[in-house]
Formats: structure tokens, C-alpha cells, sequence
């Protein structure tokens, strides 16, 4: 059985592992930046390997350190400039447990981890030393090139030459064409658990050898967002033919599949003819160690490589910094805020935009950042601030509305509450727990609540009750562990988040003039124009009705041995992620020991 707060639709929260974590459960890094707009291709209609520079070079270039004022860790630490050395197996112990590694049936960290690292995707995301954590930018993989006609309806690839499948049974190492990348998307469309990514999609074609061609019913902006995120890996047709793709993932990747043991670990082994050239690295091992204190452990013993989810606030960083010589440390967040209180705004205690915005000025944001993460954090709404803004916002610039103050105002709050008719407002709210442990710290909003004349009662329920109720949009009235859908795309944030009979929208929100601007931002291809109807719907939402209410969320610390070379963790929304994205990374990192 994986992880199952990594379940969660493969979910990418702010700050889950700051606000989830104990006993045996360690969690993901922060969510970072999203795209300006909504994408390199919202920037231009094709995209080429031109752009893209070499990997597996051997010579890690200086990588752009990116420091974080006011943070005790930057965002981006340099990365020495040495020839990297071959040989080693890189180890990293993680809280996943092995589940079927067929990506079409599942998003677990159990299940999409290993093909991430074994198969490649069409295109991909840039990552590495020196991502921009700001900007999400396409990169080509199997293909070499793509195109977007001019009305948005039809993306041709051209598929990379002399791409070969591992040289393991059933494909033998036989040619990677168009057609295995047309077998792999059309069953994605057709079944398992992201088929939602595809409903626009019209045809998918294999036009010769080395041509993918996909046509749309509709113009879809982001579409290549999706197909360059970590659930759309190529998989080979005989793997499925036989059943292999259950227990034996096969792609085209850096690393080969070898064995899994479930609750021990997983091998593999690296592929000598992978298509980006030398890989460095002789193996990787994914030790199964669920318990956080073990994992702990075994990083200061210099037994693991990478530190998995090990410190969810600056005092864990600290003490495990404290205790090691070398640790190269980052900060990763700062992009979007916490997640936490989210309303059934169906519900008639909540239909007046007054209630809602009480609610929303009786939070004491820079009290829940001390209480909770140690004063190190920020105060936004749990959406990607650079869709609608080219410098962060926060109180003092503005961009949170005259409804989201700092430290809260509780005497207007219950003004409002009184002029809606709701004074001494009781609200009902669930949060879940794992292991124990609370999600949101419930009791610091309750005490917050209470100064403007809420009664919050705040009720534990288990995790699979609560996932029932959230995800299936069935919330009856309050959560405090409140947290969005995630992707890769605009649309997402957008439109699955808030239209109103989206499975994404678990506010219930229900606003005509929402629906309006979430369907002409999908299918508006000039990015100033859609960029311009986020910032109406950023306003509308968040400013305004306040249908979602900003939170305080903290960073996330990652930790790295000495001797890790060519790899960094928290990408641009999401993407890198330390429980799913080693992939894209295996050829240029290395162990300088």
C-alpha cells in the first residue's frame, strides 16, 4: 500500500509536510512558482530542443543561486564546477510503500515514483541546478519539436531518431516510435484515472514513423502542461499486452527496472544506451522507511543521499544541520499560501458575501505563522500568485483585498456578521488526522474565530472520511484542512477549481459571471487577454466575494549529502517534486565521493 496522503490525485498542497506530518509519515516539499501567463506555449506556437542546452555534459555549470533575504537558506544553492565522476548508487529512503506501477491506474507516490525515473514523457519541464523557480518552461524529451496551428486545434510532434525501448523483454531494445507514444496517450484517454486530462482531445495519430499528430475538439491553452507533467510517461504496448506493466515498468529512460520488494525497497539499474548519453550513477535504491525518525537516522549516518522529507520547520533543519558537516540546505515556497479553512459556499450560512468575508477578517495570519511554522511563511491564497502578478503580494503592496488584514480585524468581522444577520455564528468543520496528527492546528483558528464571535467547532474525522467528503465535493458545511486540486496548468487554478459542476470546485462555488470568465480563459490564446481574465477571477474570488480565503502557509527545507551533485528538488509548481520527479534529473547527477 503507498502513502496515503500521496494519493490524493497526486496532489501538490502548500506546506503539506509543515501542516501532516509525525510518526510514520513524512511529507512532500512546498509547491513553488507557476507559469507567468500560463506557459511557454502561451509565448509561442512551437517549441524546439534549439532552446534546451545539453545534458549529461559531465561539467555541472554554476548553478543561479538564488537567495532568499530575510530566509535562513536560499532558494538556490551554487553548484561547484568539477567534472562529474561515474559510478555509485544513489540511495534515498523514502515513505512510499511498492503498488502497482501502471500509471494509467493510480497517482501514488508508490505507483508513479518508479516510472518516473524508468520511462520519459513526450516533453517535459526544465529542471535541475538552475530552474527558474518563477517560471515553468517546456523542454523536449521524446519529441524534438512541436507545433500549435495558428487556431489552436492541432499539436504536431516530431519524435526524437534513434530513440531505442530498454533492451529488456518484451521490447528487446527495439526503435521508440510515433506509434508507441499514439498507444500509450490513447489508453490514457481511454482509461484509468487521468482521462480527464484528455476530454478535449478529438483524435490522437501517429502520421508516419517520427510524427505525432493530436487534434483537439476545442482549442485547449494549456494542454502541453499536461503532457509534460509526471503522469503521462510513455509506456510500451507489449508491456501491457503481457501484464508486465503491473509489476515491471519498461520506458526509455536513464534507469532500469530490476526488482521491488514491498515494505524493503526498490532497484534499479542504469540504462548504458539511454538516448541523453552517459549516465553517471550505476543504480538507485529506494529503501521503503516509513518511519521518519529511521529516515532521519540513517541521513546523519550518511546511509542515504538525499533527506526525504526530514524537516518540516527551521528547528528540524537546524538540529539535523547541527549534527552533519557540509549539508548543502534550501528553502523551497513562498509561492502561494497554506491551505486550510474551506467553505461549502452552497450552504446558507455562507451564501452572504458579508458572513464570508467576517470569516475571512477574523484570521490572524501573522499569529498562525508564528504558531505554526515558526514565523517563516506567508499569507496568500492557495493559488500560484504569478498567473496574475509580477511581483508577490502581500499587505503592504497589496493584492490581497481589503478583506485579508495581517493580523485580522475581528471587531469589523463581527459588524459584518451582525449587519448580515448572523451574529454568534456557529460553524460545524472537520479536519482530518493520520497517525495521530492533526492536519491545520484547528485550535489556533478556533481561538481566532471566537475574538469575532465564531463558534468554530472543529470535529477530527479519519482520513478516508474526510477525503470522501473534500474530494467529492459533499463537504456539508467547514474544513480546516481545506486544500485545491493540483496541475500543472492554468486551467486547473482556473477553471476545474471554480467552475460550478467541476469535480475539481470542493467550495461548491456557484457564480455565473465566474463560470463565464473560467470558459473564455481556456480557450484564449493571446496571454495578455488570458492573463487579464485571471486577474478578474483572482479578484472576484479572493478580494471580493471571497468564495476561498487566503491562509498563512510556511516554507519547506530541503536537505541534501555533501557529495549530491546536479540535483534540486521544488520546481515551479510542483514539478521536481522529491516523491515523484527523479526522472528528468538522472543524467546529470552524480556522487562526488
Amino acid at each position: 500500500m503507498s502513502d496515503p496522503i500521496e494519493t490524493q490525485e497526486g496532489r501538490w498542497s502548500m506546506n503539506r509536510r509543515a501542516l501532516l506530518r509525525g510518526g510514520s509519515l513524512a511529507f512532500a516539499g512546498v509547491a513553488a512558482a507557476a507559469l507567468i501567463g500560463c506557459g511557454s506555449d502561451d509565448e509561442k506556437s512551437s517549441g524546439s530542443a534549439s532552446s534546451t542546452a545539453p545534458a549529461g555534459t559531465g561539467t555541472a555549470a554554476a548553478s543561479n543561486v538564488d537567495q532568499a533575504p530575510g530566509l535562513p537558506y536560499p532558494f538556490n544553492f551554487k553548484e561547484p564546477n568539477k567534472t562529474a565522476k561515474d559510478g555509485g548508487t544513489m540511495t534515498v529512503g523514502v515513505s512510499w510503500d511498492v503498488s502497482t506501477f501502471d500509471q494509467a491506474k493510480s497517482a501514488a507516490g508508490g505507483t508513479i515514483t518508479v516510472p518516473n525515473i524508468v520511462a520519459d514523457r513526450l516533453i517535459g519541464f526544465k529542471s535541475g541546478v538552475n530552474y527558474d523557480r518563477l517560471k515553468l518552461e517546456l523542454k523536449p524529451e521524446l519529441a524534438t519539436s512541436w507545433e500549435r496551428s495558428p487556431d489552436g486545434l492541432i499539436y504536431t510532434f516530431k519524435i526524437r531518431p534513434n530513440v531505442k525501448w530498454q533492451n529488456v523483454a518484451p521490447v528487446n531494445g527495439r526503435a521508440f516510435v510515433a506509434a508507441d507514444a499514439a498507444y500509450a496517450y490513447e489508453r490514457y484517454r481511454k482509461e484509468g484515472v487521468h482521462t480527464a486530462i484528455w476530454s478535449d482531445v478529438d483524435k490522437i495519430e501517429a502520421t508516419d514513423a517520427s510524427t505525432l499528430k493530436i487534434t483537439m475538439k476545442k482549442p485547449l491553452v494549456d494542454f502541453l502542461n499536461n503532457l509534460a507533467g509526471r503522469y503521462q510517461t510513455i509506456f510500451p504496448k507489449e508491456s501491457v499486452d503481457d501484464g508486465s506493466i503491473e509489476k515491471k515498468p519498461i520506458g526509455t529512460g536513464p534507469m532500469i527496472f530490476q526488482d521491488a520488494k514491498a515494505q524493503q525497497q526498490v532497484t534499479l539499474t542504469k540504462n548504458p544506451d539511454y538516448w541523453q548519453g552517459k549516465v553517471h550513477l550505476d543504480g538507485w535504491v529506494f529503501k521503503i522507511m516509513p518511519d521518519i525518525a529511521a529516515r532521519t537516522a540513517a541521513f546523519r549516518a550518511g546511509q542515504l543521499d538525499y533527506g526525504y522529507g526530514l524537516a518540516a520547520k527551521l528547528s528540524e533543519a537546524q538540529n539535523i544541520e547541527k549534527s552533519m558537516t557540509g549539508l548543502q540546505m534550501q528553502i523551497t515556497g513562498g509561492e502561494s499560501g497554506g491551505y486550510g479553512f474551506g467553505m461549502n459556499v452552497s450552504n446558507p450560512k455562507f451564501k452572504d458575501e458579508r458572513v464570508r468575508r467576517a470569516i475571512a477578517l477574523a484570521q490572524d495570519h501573522q499569529t498562525s505563522l508564528q504558531l505554526i511554522y515558526e514565523g517563516l511563511g506567508v499569507a496568500l491564497p492557495d493559488q500560484y500568485w504569478t498567473f496574475v502578478f509580477d511581483t508577490q503580494p502581500d499587505f503592504k503592496t497589496g493584492g490581497l483585498g481589503q478583506w485579508t488584514k495581517a493580523s485580522g480585524d475581528p471587531a469589523q468581522a463581527k459588524q459584518l456578521l451582525e449587519a448580515a444577520g448572523a451574529a454568534n455564528l456557529t460553524i460545524d468543520a472537520t479536519y482530518y488526522t493520520y497517525a495521530g496528527y492533526d492536519a491545520t492546528r484547528p485550535e489556533v483558528l478556533t481561538d481566532q474565530f471566537r475574538r469575532a464571535g465564531i463558534t468554530l467547532n472543529a470535529k477530527k474525522v479519519e482520513y478516508t472520511e474526510f477525503n470522501s467528503q473534500w474530494v467529492g465535493a459533499k463537504l456539508a458545511e467547514a474544513t480546516t484542512s481545506g486544500w485545491g486540486a493540483p496541475g500543472f496548468d492554468a486551467d486547473n487554478y482556473f477553471y476545474n477549481q471554480l467552475y460550478s459542476t467541476s469535480p475539481g470546485n470542493r467550495h461548491q462555488i456557484k457564480d455565473p459571471q465566474i463560470d463565464q470568465w473560467a470558459e473564455q480563459q481556456r480557450v484564449e490564446l493571446d496571454p495578455a487577454k488570458r492573463k487579464d481574465l485571471h486577474k478578474k477571477i483572482w479578484d472576484r474570488v479572493w478580494t471580493d466575494q471571497m468564495y476561498r480565503i487566503p491562509q498563512a502557509g510556511g516554507y519547506a527545507f530541503e536537505l541534501y549529502q555533501p557529495w549530491l551533485r546536479g540535483f534540486r528538488t521544488g520546481g515551479p509548481r510542483g514539478t521536481s517534486g522529491y516523491f515523484y520527479d527523479w526522472g528528468e534529473q538522472v543524467i546529470d547527477m552524480w556522487l562526488d565521493k
